[in-house]
C-alpha cells in the first residue's frame, strides 16, 4: 500500500475575527475519512476550538512529526495560514505542505507564486484529489496527470484541469468524526440557548448566481446525498455524541422539493426528536414543505434577501422577487418558525432611496412575527465583502474599486474597515453613491423605533436566557441614565 501508515496532519486555521459558536470543519473530516480508508494515519487540528495562536499551531504540528501537512483557510484568516506555512517550513525544510478550501482554490496562482513554502494546492472538492496527490508524492511520482492539483512546474505555478464533481455523494464515507475532539464542540443551535448542535450537510453545490457569493464558482452544480444516508448520519451523531440540535449546512436544502420532503419523512418515521436550523430561498418553499419541516423538527430558517429594491436584486442576480419574500416570511411567521432575513447594505447600484426601501421591507417583515407571536429577525452586513472568484470582485477590479493587481497573499490591514467594525483583512465594496457614513446615518433613524428596540430585547431573552437578558437590560439602562444625567448637569451649568 502506498500510504504505508504515513502521517498526515490536516489543519483548520483559527477563524479569529467575528467567530461565534464554532462547529467542526466538514471538508477536513471528509478528506480525513478518505485518507484513513486508504491506509493513512490522519490527525485533525482545529485551531479555533483549542484557542491556539499561530505559534501554538506550529508547535503542535511539528510535535506530530507528520509526513505531509494540509491547511484549510478562508480569505478572512489567510494571513494566519501563510504564517503557519512559513513557520513550519522554517523548522522542517522537507515536509510536504499543501493548501485547500475556497480561498486557495480561487487564488492558486497568486498563492503558489508568493508563498514559496507551499508545495501544492488542492482545488475544488478535495477528497479524491488529495488521495491521488499524496499517493503520487509518496511513490515518487509527478502531479501532471492528477486533476484538481495546482503546483510548480520548473518554478512556475501551473494548474491541471479541474476534477469533475463527485456524482454519487453516498460513495463518500462520512466525515471522520472520531478525529475531532467532539466534547469540545458546545455550540448552541441558532436561536436556542442550551441546545447543543452540530453541522451536517445533505448536498453540495449551488446553482444560483449571486454576484457577491463564492459558493457558485467553487461548486456550481447541485448534487444530493440520499435522504437515508444523510439521516443515518444525523441519527449516528445523536446516539453517539448526544447532539439534539443540528445545523443543516446546505446552501439551499429546499431547492429540490422531493429531497427535503424525503429527509423530513426519514426523521419523522424514525422519531428522532431533534430540532434543526437550515438555509432556504424564498422561491423554494410552500406550505406542504414547511408543514413537513416543522413536524420533522425544523425551528429556524435563514433566508438571504439582501435588498428591498427590485433594481438591486436584479443587479446582484438574486433571482427572487419582493412578492416572494413577503409571501414566504408571512407563511413562516404564521406557522411559528423563527425566521431570519439576511441583508447587505451598499450593494452595487444601490442608492439612498434603495436603502430606505430595504429598511422599510425589514420593518414590514418584522411585523409579521409580532402579528403571529413568532420571531422574525433581520440581520444586515454594513458593506459587501469582496472574496476572490466572485463576479462582484471582478467587477470591482474593472471599475477601480479594488486594484486590478490586488495581491491576496500580501498582508494588508484596512483601517477604514476596523473603524466600522468590519474585518480589516478583507477588501469591501464601498458604493460611491452610498458611503458607510451615510448607511449608518440612515440606519440610526430606523433603529430608534420602539418596535425595533422591543424586538431586539425579546431576541436577547429568547436566545440567551433570562439572566443574560436582565444583564443586557441593566447595562443599557445604566448607559441611558448616565447620558440623561450628563445632559441634565450640563444644562444646569449653562
Amino acid at each position: 500500500m502506498i500510504a504505508n501508515g504515513k502521517k498526515i496532519v490536516l489543519v483548520a486555521t483559527a477563524l479569529g475575527f467575528g467567530t461565534k459558536d464554532h462547529l467542526p470543519i466538514l471538508g477536513l473530516g471528509y478528506i480525513a475519512s478518505v485518507l484513513e480508508k486508504n491506509g493513512y494515519n490522519v490527525k485533525i487540528l482545529d485551531s479555533t476550538i483549542h484557542g491556539y495562536d499561530n505559534e501554538a499551531v506550529i508547535k503542535h504540528i511539528i510535535n506530530e512529526s507528520p509526513d505531509a501537512i494540509g491547511l484549510s483557510c478562508i480569505s478572512g484568516n489567510r494571513f494566519d495560514a501563510i504564517k503557519i506555512i512559513n513557520g513550519i517550513r522554517a523548522v522542517n525544510e522537507k515536509v510536504f505542505i499543501f493548501g485547500g478550501g475556497r480561498h486557495f482554490h480561487h487564488t492558486w496562482f497568486n498563492s503558489l507564486e508568493k508563498i514559496k513554502s507551499l508545495d501544492a494546492i488542492v482545488r475544488g472538492e478535495g477528497e479524491i484529489t488529495t488521495l491521488e496527490m499524496l499517493n503520487s508524492y509518496f511513490s515518487g511520482g509527478r502531479f501532471d496527470n492528477i486533476s484538481g492539483v495546482a503546483y510548480r512546474k520548473d518554478g512556475v505555478p501551473v494548474a491541471n484541469g479541474e476534477r469533475p464533481p463527485i456524482e454519487n455523494l453516498d460513495e463518500l464515507p462520512w466525515p471522520a468524526w472520531h478525529l475531532y475532539e467532539m466534547d469540545k464542540y458546545r455550540a448552541n443551535l441558532e436561536g436556542f440557548e442550551g441546545v447543543r448542535s452540530i453541522g451536517v450537510i445533505s448536498s453540495r453545490g449551488c446553482p444560483s448566481s449571486c454576484t457577491f457569493c463564492a459558493n457558485n464558482s467553487f461548486w456550481p452544480r447541485l448534487r444530493r446525498r440520499s435522504p437515508k444516508d444523510f439521516v443515518d448520519e444525523v441519527e449516528f451523531l445523536k446516539n453517539k455524541y448526544g447532539f439534539s440540535g443540528f445545523d443543516f449546512w446546505d446552501d439551499t436544502i429546499t431547492i429540490v422539493k422531493n429531497h427535503i420532503l424525503d429527509i423530513c419523512s426519514e426523521i419523522i418515521n424514525r422519531k428522532l426528536n431533534i430540532i434543526w436550523y437550515c438555509r432556504a430561498r424564498v422561491n423554494t418553499l410552500d406550505e406542504e414543505i414547511l408543514t413537513a419541516m416543522k413536524e420533522a423538527g425544523c425551528r429556524v430558517i435563514g433566508f438571504g434577501i439582501e435588498s428591498g429594491s427590485e433594481k438591486v436584486l436584479s443587479t446582484i442576480k438574486k433571482n427572487i422577487s419582493l412578492e416572494q419574500v413577503k409571501k414566504t416570511f408571512w407563511l413562516c411567521a404564521k406557522m411559528g418558525f423563527i425566521t431570519k432575513g439576511f441583508f447587505i447594505y451598499g450593494l452595487p447600484s444601490e442608492t439612498k432611496d434603495d436603502l430606505i426601501k430595504t429598511r422599510i421591507l425589514m420593518e414590514e417583515l418584522k411585523s409579521y412575527g409580532s402579528k403571529f407571536r413568532s420571531e422574525t429577525l433581520m440581520l444586515a452586513g454594513l458593506a459587501p465583502i469582496l472574496y476572490p472568484g466572485t463576479e462582484m470582485t471582478l467587477q470591482a477590479q474593472k471599475d477601480g474599486s479594488l486594484p486590478s493587481d490586488f495581491d491576496w497573499s500580501k498582508e494588508v490591514y484596512f483601517e477604514r474597515n476596523k473603524k466600522f467594525g468590519l474585518n480589516p483583512y478583507l477588501p469591501i465594496y464601498e458604493n460611491k453613491e452610498l458611503p458607510l457614513e451615510e448607511i449608518i446615518k440612515i440606519n440610526k433613524k430606523f433603529n430608534r423605533g420602539v418596535a425595533t428596540i422591543l424586538a431586539k430585547l425579546y431576541y436577547y431573552y429568547r436566545v440567551w436566557g433570562i439572566l443574560h437578558f436582565l444583564n443586557i437590560v441593566y447595562k443599557k439602562l445604566k448607559v441611558a441614565f448616565k447620558n440623561i444625567l450628563f445632559t441634565f448637569v450640563g444644562q444646569q451649568r449653562n
